[in-house]
């Protein structure tokens, strides 16, 4: 979960010598309480009062970029977080919620170059590194991120996100017993850590223990009950045990709450696979590894389907580009 940095007074109104300052605090200041009630449009009103008497003060230029980000108008937060940059190069706080910014864009060696600056200003601020480890995650760099993380638990071992996030990286690197360890860890550093009980969930898909990973899901779901990757991942778990009108709904309104999210096209596409409708489910596979090249099982699925629809010579030429393991042979 990235977190942004606000931007408010440290000093008291009545301590300024100026009237012009004390008005830029005090509408900095409402600014704030709107933007905490999410009243977003007299947050920006406070906050472009504030800039209009000084074109360069950067508390409330970040502020307007934190207004942008929380309305998931990224390619806009940057822009207020680069002006705040510009007026003060020293100004910490905008790195960091512009490498929030570049996150969300997919722009991934820019949130890296932001926060390589601020470690070496804070280099033992457990934020950053946990940030980066996020970055690196999303790259695919896993033994990378898994440093960034283990720097995180040094530095703040009662975080629980970071236990959760070191976990997944466990997962993807194959390290399932690792990975369960630091996820029990994070429950019990948070019970209601509804990531946690998903990423479990994972591992005994993995392990095929299906009961097990449906309870846990089903946990985590108790938490958020509307969140896209939750709901995916069960209707796979039904999927899995065949119980297709429960996955089809599930794997439905996942796709509905996040229409970019290729896990859930592929898992759709698997259903059709398991319909014996290998037309819709090569469309949607095919969707789902455009979306991300490297989606789990993606390209596996997609090479089976192939198979199954009689085009052996697309599935054969798909195994062989990408050495993959089928229920097939080519020879």
């Amino acid at each position: 979960m990235q977190r942004l940095f606000l931007l408010t007074t440290l000093m008291a109104l009545i301590s300024c010598g100026k009237d012009n300052e004390t008005q830029k605090q005090r509408f900095l200041l409402r600014g704030n309480e709107a933007l905490k009630q999410q009243n977003y449009r007299e947050a920006k009103r406070f906050y472009d009062e504030a800039i209009g008497l000084d074109s360069c003060y950067v508390p409330a230029i970040n502020n307007l970029g934190i207004l942008a980000y929380q309305s998931s108008r990224y390619g806009e937060s940057v822009l207020h977080y680069d002006r705040a940059i510009d007026c003060d190069p020293t100004f910490i706080d905008a790195q960091i919620n512009r490498a929030n910014a570049f996150y969300e864009l997919n722009e991934l060696f820019r949130a890296l170059d932001d926060l390589a600056y601020v470690e070496k200003q804070l280099p033992d601020t457990s934020y950053v590194h946990f940030m980066k480890g996020l970055v690196l995650t999303k790259m695919r760099k896993y033994k990378d991120a898994l440093s960034a993380f283990d720097r995180t638990v040094e530095l703040d071992s009662a975080n629980a996100e970071a236990w959760v996030n070191r976990g997944s990286v466990y997962y993807y690197l194959g390290e399932l017993d690792k990975a369960k360890n630091d996820l029990d860890q994070a429950l019990q550093l948070n019970p209601l850590e509804s990531n946690a009980y998903n990423a479990l969930a994972l591992i005994e898909i993995d392990k095929n223990d299906l009961d097990k990973a449906l309870k846990l899901v089903n946990n985590a779901l108790d938490f958020e009950p509307i969140q896209p990757y939750f709901l995916n991942n069960r209707g796979y778990i039904h999927l899995l045990k065949g119980d297709f009108n429960l996955a089809r709904k599930d794997i439905d309104q996942s796709i509905t709450l996040d229409p970019s999210n290729a896990w859930a096209y592929r898992n759709k596409g698997w259903y059709y696979y398991k319909r014996s409708d290998y037309t819709e489910a090569i469309r949607l596979l095919k969707q789902a590894t455009k979306l991300d090249p490297y989606v789990n099982k993606g390209l596996r699925y997609l090479a089976e389907a192939y198979w199954a629809n009689d085009d052996k010579s697309l599935a054969c030429n798909l195994v062989k580009e990408q050495s993959l393991a089928v229920g097939f042979s080519c020879d």
